[in-house]
């Protein structure tokens, strides 16, 4: 009897190792992973307001606000008709988060390649509020930005 027992103990234990655990970090990683292709599929679908729906009402963004966010997405929308982002790495610290990516806008005539955030970084402050991450800017008014770059 006691033989089963352990064989019984030792397959369950193999099970259980053989799980995917991951950690905090690694799962708030796929969370915003997953976020920027859902920014990505929907600005390729023309989708304003399922992006805006990704951004905490306190955006502020080298003293942009949200509404700033708001036409700075619909001249982009304007102007190309796909975006290609490239998670690149993501730096967190907490509930907040610095996403370090690789954007191409494509249209007929022209690609752009914005490397983020130090091209312009609109998408790439992120705060976790309730247990989703929302785009939440540097929280940096435009003076305060130029001084931090110097």
């Amino acid at each position: 009897m006691t033989k089963i027992l352990i064989i019984l103990i030792c397959a369950m234990s193999m099970l259980l190792l053989s799980c995917d655990f991951d950690d905090a970090d690694s799962l708030n990683r796929k969370e915003i992973t997953d976020l920027f292709y859902d920014i990505e599929m929907d600005f390729n679908l023309g989708n304003v307001f399922g992006i805006m729906d990704r951004v905490h009402r306190d955006y502020l963004h080298k003293g942009d606000i949200t509404r700033h966010l708001n036409e700075e997405i619909l001249d982009r929308m304007g102007r190309f008709s796909l975006v290609d982002i490239e998670v690149i790495w993501i730096d967190l610290k907490g509930d907040y988060a610095v996403v370090h990516s690789r954007d191409v806008y494509q249209s007929e005539i022209e690609t752009v390649t914005y490397t983020e955030p130090e091209d312009t970084g609109y998408f790439s402050y992120l705060k976790r509020i309730g247990g989703t991450w929302l785009i939440y800017g540097n929280q940096l008014l435009l003076k305060e930005s130029i001084a931090a770059n110097k």
